[in-house]
């Protein structure tokens, strides 16, 4: 058994239902609608258009080299570029240039002068997916790749400020004399010595061991291996010159020596050299066997290591026969 559309809903009741729709869908709460439509298509064509690839350009990339485990670039090459950069604008947004890094590999390059063509292709460059890199500037970069050699330099203490009034640095002993450094060929020979970091000496009156100074090298092509060292300061109360005129001369075995008294010079600390007398002193001459006479002063042994002698005059003696 059939049934027809017409048997069910009569022509004319169809058509004032679909009336009906129609009104329903078009004029009813048409400025809701319409609202409605508006922000749907809004939404679509944000929606559409972030997707859309987008091209922006990138400054102050930082740029980084991967050198062979023996070798050192010696030149200063630049260490920024900028990119361009193609991708959803979404992702695009999220890239901070300070957090990028273009790493060009230089493994398969050999010492001596370069000009790297930097490309797409032929640097490494971590972006996130649907992002990819399209051009870099500078595109060349000219580069000096050196071999890296060690070898040990001179440590020289460096001071800062002078110690208190009246008092000196005598000597500084620095352990270990000798440092190892490490670095491009061309800047490791031209050193023949380099510095710790300023010692200040303000307030310092007696004997210091300065403990792990640190030794200052301004070349950033080269490392220093050992970084730090020991400096031992000898500080005293300040030196001066003091003359002792009549110093007794002897020969060594007793013969008479002419003449018969000299003048010193002595150097030390104030303190010390007011206690010494000139009986305090002699000269012993020595005959050499070239038969030339050698004068040596004679100390207070408790003046040993305190004083040093300057000069004696008269310059030359003789023995009286």
């Amino acid at each position: 058994m059939t049934f027809s559309r017409e048997r069910i809903f009569p022509t004319e009741e169809r058509q004032q239902i679909l009336k009906g729709w129609l009104r329903t869908i078009f004029l009813e709460d048409w400025m809701t609608k319409l609202i409605a439509l508006f922000i749907t298509l809004v939404i679509w064509y944000g929606v559409t258009g972030r997707r859309a690839p987008t091209t922006v350009r990138m400054r102050s990339v930082h740029l980084s080299f991967r050198v062979p485990s023996d070798t050192e670039i010696s030149n200063e090459p630049v260490d920024e570029v900028e990119i361009t950069v193609t991708g959803d604008k979404t992702r695009l947004d999220r890239l901070n240039p300070r957090d990028l890094s273009v790493v060009v590999d230089l493994s398969g390059y050999k010492t001596g002068d370069l000009v790297v063509q930097l490309r797409p292709e032929t640097v490494n460059l971590e972006l996130p997916t649907g992002v990819r890199l399209e051009e870099i500037e500078p595109n060349k970069i000219a580069l000096r790749l050196e071999t890296r050699i060690e070898k040990t330099v001179e440590v020289r203490p460096v001071f800062s400020n002078q110690p208190p009034e009246g008092y000196e640095l005598y000597s500084t002993i620095v352990t270990p004399t000798r440092v190892r450094v490490r670095g491009a060929a061309s800047h490791v020979e031209a050193l023949d010595r380099i510095s710790t970091e300023k010692i200040n000496l303000e307030n310092l009156t007696g004997d210091t061991i300065m403990r792990q100074v640190t030794v200052d090298l301004l070349d950033p092509k080269v490392t220093v291996l050992d970084a730090v060292v020991d400096v031992a300061l000898k500080i005293g109360e300040q030196r001066e010159e003091k003359s002792f005129a009549g110093v007794a001369v002897r020969e060594t075995n007793g013969a008479r020596a002419l003449p018969e008294t000299a003048t010193v010079t002595l150097y030390g600390a104030r303190s010390a050299l007011e206690q010494i007398r000139p009986e305090d002193l002699l000269i012993q001459l020595t005959i050499e066997q070239d038969g030339s006479i050698t004068p040596n002063l004679v100390l207070p042994s408790e003046m040993a290591g305190k004083v040093e002698t300057r000069s004696i005059k008269p310059a030359g003696f003789s023995i009286a026969k």
